[in-house]
């Protein structure tokens, strides 16, 4: 993609800027943008390449990254499951900061999956383990 210049508030020429940049430099939809090769200055929303930096679709929230609850399952539950959990929840924020929000969202989707299997996982040992020592005082654990 090519740098764009723009036209600011005061109709002063600015750039080159890159077509992520624009927004961030004050450039709405209706602002007069320009790059090699366009015949005239155009409104940013009406060039085809700009126009996705325009849409009115809300933005969407960063995921939970579930770092306390992955940590909490690994030291309480299961410490193997719980430490994937670590692994995809300190992805979460990294991800989310640096525009891939597509990823950010399935490592936190990973970060859930993997807390709650190690949630159950220590749920389940923990009614194998009273089972058994309940089994073991009925059936010969006892002292005579």
């Amino acid at each position: 993609m090519e740098n764009y210049f723009y036209l600011n508030e005061k109709n002063e020429q600015k750039g080159p800027v890159s077509p992520e940049e624009l927004i961030s430099n004050g450039v709405t939809k209706n602002t007069l943008v320009w790059k090699n090769g366009m015949a005239q200055w155009l409104p940013a929303g009406e060039v085809s390449e700009l126009a996705n930096l325009f849409t009115d679709t809300p933005p969407t929230p960063k995921p939970e990254n579930w770092l306390i609850w992955a940590i909490l399952s690994t030291v309480l539950c299961c410490l193997p499951l719980g430490v994937v959990s670590i692994i995809y929840a300190t992805k979460v924020d990294n991800l989310w900061n640096s525009g891939q929000q597509e990823e950010a969202i399935k490592a936190s989707n990973m970060a859930r999956l993997f807390f709650f299997l190690a949630l159950g996982g220590g749920v389940l040992a923990l009614i194998i383990g009273f089972i058994s020592g309940l089994a073991s005082m009925m059936f010969g654990g006892g002292y005579y």
